[in-house]
């Protein structure tokens, strides 16, 4: 039996700087039934040439300028294939991305599966990769629930395969959407399915000083507006399925676009949360937490290693939840003595007999807390240790809403 064939359709806008590696990424899959697609959406440097020079290796087409969704919908108007995969000009597919993701939807059994993958940042200037992980305070079970990840931008649009038929279910690429059409459609499509995840690097994702959402000033703009629009669409059962409950749903988005500061988005979320009553068991959700806490330092007080951006998200959090903070520590000298958040930030040395329970919150908290262990901290935990119990206690809803 013939495998599949996948399209992988490339539009360009005065991408000849780097769609040969976008087009040869695509032409060396080890998945060998593809087709590649490269759209030309007028541009005005030697794109043609690029393109012209691949001959019969790839399928081309010309067109006027009118955006990347108007050169997505003619390539998907012209493919041959039964599965899509978006590829831009400027970004690169790891030689496995097709066959891992089509054998993943062959084994699932059912061939309208969506799958997708995890991702590198690709630093053009630098030439280093940096794998994108997902945070902490991510509710990870749900992460192949319909929409759930790209309310949180979870999700790089690259790494999406799906059957054609998706495109007559619920429409093509919106031409009015010139940076936020990828999410758009992949919310329309993504809606009460559950997805595949494969979780491994399978696509690079340049990052350069001419990528559209660098130099674009709509960008941010297009992302809160396709945000309130995602909120305002979603209906009741694609909350219950992708979150549980509409008091999580708004829980979780208040708290989210509290942090990346998108106001309108904060405001329309905490509004409904507002109106929900909490569930029954959220106050016992969080004494939890403070017994598991309280015996995994054998004390009631709390000491945060590291004042830098994780330290400060988990002290939000975990003060958000009822748990109180007695005092940071840093081995930065800069930070040491001063008071941080209203608490006091104390030198390394300074803990040590201190009876408490002291969280990393760096990164890679592993080798750490094994080096405070062993300097005779008694009580250490990584903020990866935690973060399971923790986001599966709800928060105090004044707590979140007072700080917007």
């Amino acid at each position: 039996m013939r495998e599949p064939k996948v399209s992988i359709v490339i539009p360009v806008y005065n991408g000849a700087d780097f769609m040969r590696e976008a087009i040869n990424s695509a032409l060396n899959q080890s998945y060998k039934n593809c087709e590649v697609i490269v759209v030309n959406d007028g541009s005005k440097d030697n794109t043609e040439e690029v393109a012209l020079s691949y001959g019969s290796k790839i399928r081309y087409f010309s067109k006027e300028n009118g955006g990347v969704s108007t050169a997505l919908n003619l390539g998907i108007e012209n493919m041959e294939g039964q599965y899509f995969s978006y590829l831009p000009h400027d970004d690169i597919l790891h030689p496995d991305k097709i066959r891992m993701q089509m054998e993943a939807i062959l084994h699932s059994g059912d061939e309208m599966s969506i799958v997708w993958s995890g991702w590198n940042f690709y630093f053009q200037e630098s030439g280093k990769r940096q794998p994108f992980s997902f945070p902490l305070w991510l509710l990870k079970e749900n992460v192949t629930k319909g929409v759930y990840p790209l309310f949180f931008g979870l999700l790089n649009t690259v790494s999406v395969l799906l059957h054609r038929e998706y495109f007559k279910k619920v429409g093509r690429f919106d031409p009015v959407l010139r940076t936020s059409q990828d999410y758009d459609m992949w919310f329309r499509a993504f809606k009460s399915h559950q997805t595949i995840y494969i979780e491994k690097e399978l696509v690079d994702y340049r990052i350069h000083e001419k990528q559209g959402t660098q130099d674009d000033p709509e960008y941010t703009k297009n992302c809160i507006e396709l945000a309130m629009k995602m909120m305002e669409q979603i209906s009741q059962d694609d909350i219950l399925y992708s979150f549980g409950s509409q008091y999580a749903f708004y829980c979780q988005l208040t708290e989210y676009y509290r942090e990346m500061a998108w106001e309108e988005c904060f405001r329309y979320a905490g509004e409904r949360w507002m109106e929900i009553p909490e569930p029954k068991d959220a106050g016992l959700q969080r004494e939890e937490l403070k017994r598991y806490l309280y015996q995994l330092g054998n004390s009631h007080d709390i000491i945060l290693y590291g004042a830098g951006r994780n330290g400060k998200r988990l002290f939000k959090d975990l003060e958000n939840r009822g748990i109180h903070i007695l005092a940071w520590c840093d081995s930065d000298i800069r930070k040491q003595g001063k008071n941080i958040d209203g608490r006091p930030c104390l030198a390394p040395e300074q803990i040590r007999d201190i009876r408490c329970l002291t969280v990393v919150t760096t990164d890679e908290p592993e080798q750490l807390t094994r080096v405070l262990t062993e300097q005779g901290h008694q009580h250490v935990a990584g903020y990866k240790e935690i973060a399971d119990v923790l986001y599966h206690t709800l928060p105090i809803k004044e707590s979140i809403l007072g700080e917007g």
